[in-house]
């Protein structure tokens, strides 16, 4: 991957994560500074986004990491802001996830599903290598609570949420992407009995042991 190479030969490499408030790092420490800052995304200093930058730094002080996530936004709104967001910081390689809004509007899966792909192509276009990733899980009604006291009433969704996480997980099966299963990583630790009801701020984000989870598993698939 030259994206890799460049990072750890020294190289500037440039990476962008994109995505909602998974990726803005929403109740992550620094997130109430970084609101109070005009949303400023560089001030939250626990989001998994932040400590990846962290991390490549170290390894690489040419490394540049863009947070462009965005509290509240569908696959569409992405799909849309894309030349700004994305292509005009002319990554080596995007880490892509939109999940949790299409979910709740609803955007119908297909229509869902179609955002992504078409991002997907102008990522590949601009000629960067792209990563996606499964946020979750949320606590829900209609499905596990994970022990967090206020469960989303789910009931009246056409779809449930692991549909939009397993159309991730068929993309990038088909394309041949790499695929950070953080959804599916955090229900193992859980199912072999770790208490996660702690992660939950509300019944679907995370404080900060959740963003630490999901960075782990992020640098893991970067082979990092």
């Amino acid at each position: 991957m030259t994206w890799k190479r460049k990072l750890l030969e020294g190289e500037a490499v440039t990476v962008v994560a994109y995505g909602d408030s998974w990726t803005y790092g929403s109740v992550a420490e620094g997130w109430y500074e970084a609101r109070e800052n005009g949303m400023n995304a560089d001030l939250i200093r626990g989001s998994w986004v932040s400590q990846l930058r962290r991390d490549l730094q170290h390894l690489n002080e040419r490394a540049t990491v863009h947070n462009s996530g965005k509290g509240g936004w569908t696959s569409a709104q992405g799909l849309d802001g894309f030349d700004t967001g994305v292509r005009s910081l002319k990554p080596d390689l995007l880490i892509l996830n939109f999940c949790i809004n299409d979910w709740r509007k609803p955007i119908p899966v297909g229509d869902y599903r179609a955002n992504i792909e078409r991002m997907l192509d102008e990522a590949e276009a601009a000629g960067c290598a792209c990563l996606l990733w499964t946020s979750g899980p949320v606590s829900a009604v209609s499905g596990e609570t994970y022990g967090w006291h206020k469960p989303l009433d789910d009931t009246a969704y056409p779809e449930p949420f692991v549909r939009y996480n397993d159309t991730l997980r068929s993309i990038a099966a088909e394309r041949g992407l790499l695929l950070a299963d953080a959804e599916e990583a955090i229900k193992a630790e859980w199912r072999s009995g770790t208490d996660i009801s702690g992660w939950f701020y509300d019944s679907f984000h995370f404080t900060q042991d959740g963003h630490d989870r999901l960075f782990r598993s992020i640098r893991s698939t970067l082979g990092l």
